[in-house]
């Protein structure tokens, strides 16, 4: 068994989340209130290691009455600094990492309380037994904020049942896609609209189910 995956994301009309320097602020209050509003309802909230060093969120409901979820990175090398936002209040916080460190990288995270998954590690790390570790924690619903990468590895994986995606009035030209990997050889899934609502006047949220097909469409 393994979470219930909703990726969360903003994304520019071009179909990027950042621009190449890492600019990743393109959400509207509507949107912002959405966010919190998915955090709210979830059990779970994970992120990779690149979302925390760029944009250090804390990951926590603020925007709307309810409970932060757990609040869990995705770091095969641990990487993200002691000092970001999410440590402040370690309680509830985990990392998904390789299962070949050194135990002293280990420790200086289990040391302010928070928990450590270890997984498989062969040049990506084994998100399908994560996934079911996270599920026998208690997190049966799980919100992904990104980055593209980790969007890309789940979605690959067939691991993501719905995608809530933004689309704001701007436009890159380049940096990081929604699903940063490059072009896949066959797809890999159908996106089926549920929802649309305008957010912000100039803002659009898109709801959609996934289905991953038996066999490859193209």
């Amino acid at each position: 068994m393994r979470p219930y995956v909703i990726i969360f994301s903003t994304m520019t009309v071009d179909g990027k989340i950042a621009n190449s320097d890492g600019y990743s602020k393109l959400s509207c209050i509507d949107d912002f209130r959405l966010q919190h509003y998915l955090r709210s309802n979830s059990d779970g909230v994970m992120v990779g290691a690149n979302t925390v060093i760029n944009d250090d969120p804390s990951l926590t409901v603020r925007l709307v009455k309810g409970t932060s979820p757990y609040k869990i990175i995705v770091d095969s090398k641990l990487i993200v600094p002691l000092s970001s936002k999410i440590f402040q209040n370690p309680a509830k916080s985990i990392i998904i990492t390789s299962n070949n460190l050194n135990k002293e990288r280990y420790e200086k995270f289990e040391k302010i309380g928070v928990r450590i998954i270890k997984v498989d590690f062969n040049g990506v790390l084994d998100m399908v037994t994560a996934l079911k570790n996270l599920y026998d924690i208690g997190i049966k619903r799980l919100m992904v904020e990104g980055g593209g990468h980790l969007n890309y590895s789940l979605l690959y994986n067939g691991l993501v049942d719905e995608l809530w995606v933004t689309i704001s009035p701007f436009a890159f030209g380049g940096g990081t896609s929604i699903f940063e990997k490059g072009i896949l050889k066959e797809i890999k899934a159908e996106f089926y609209i549920k929802e649309i609502k305008n957010l912000c006047q100039n803002w659009v949220n898109i709801k959609y189910s996934i289905l991953y097909p038996k066999k490859p469409l193209i």
